[in-house]
């Protein structure tokens, strides 16, 4: 999948979660910061790309990129889409957090739904990639790519990037977003509170 679907397909799940399952109460800022732990989340696993659009987005990315493209072992679709992987990185990103989390404006905040942000997004990139014709190695170091569907049926995934993902899947995935968020603002009656 494209950059754009993976964070559309991360924020879709994590609408889902945070919206309709916890029914979280929502501030600014910390919707601010939900959005920014799933894009990054949902944009992790790619960090073994050094030509990802990814890079591209982050001051000197494509010099970082190179530096740290040897940690990634076995290149694109290794380590970093494995559920090791969204271990390390989801440890690492934690780390940050509690770094961040000194801040005086963000201490209040909790800190465990900001780190679920991040997994939720990581999370739903290894899903969406197991749609596509390369499938997820989620046991790596083992080689064997899940997909859905599986072998043999494996030539019915997605060609990444092609008219069906930016045509089809890109543009459903947006409208179960939007409806997702209107059906959090009917059912808590924000509508009417801002009106009135």
């Amino acid at each position: 999948m494209t950059y754009k679907t993976h964070v559309s397909v991360g924020l879709t799940f994590s609408a889902a979660i945070f919206l309709l399952l916890y029914k979280i109460e929502l501030q600014p800022i910390l919707i601010v910061l939900l959005i920014i732990s799933t894009v990054i989340g949902s944009s992790a696993p790619d960090l073994d790309t050094p030509t990802g659009e990814l890079w591209d987005k982050i001051p000197a990315g494509s010099v970082l990129s190179r530096i740290i493209k040897p940690v990634f072992i076995g290149g694109h679709r290794h380590l970093s889409h494995s559920i090791i992987g969204l271990l390390i990185l989801s440890t690492i990103y934690f780390l940050i957090l509690k770094l961040m989390f000194l801040l005086p404006i963000l201490s209040h905040f909790n800190i465990g739904l900001i780190l679920l942000a991040f997994i939720i997004g990581y999370f739903s990139h290894l899903f969406a990639d197991m749609f596509t014709e390369m499938g997820v190695p989620l046991l790596f170091p083992l080689e064997y790519h899940f997909g859905i569907p599986p072998d043999p049926l494996g030539r019915l995934r997605i060609k990444t990037g092609r008219w069906f993902e930016n045509l089809i899947i890109y543009p459903i995935i947006n409208i179960v977003l939007l409806a997702i968020i209107i059906l959090y603002i009917r059912n808590q009656g924000i509508l009417g509170r801002i009106i009135n």
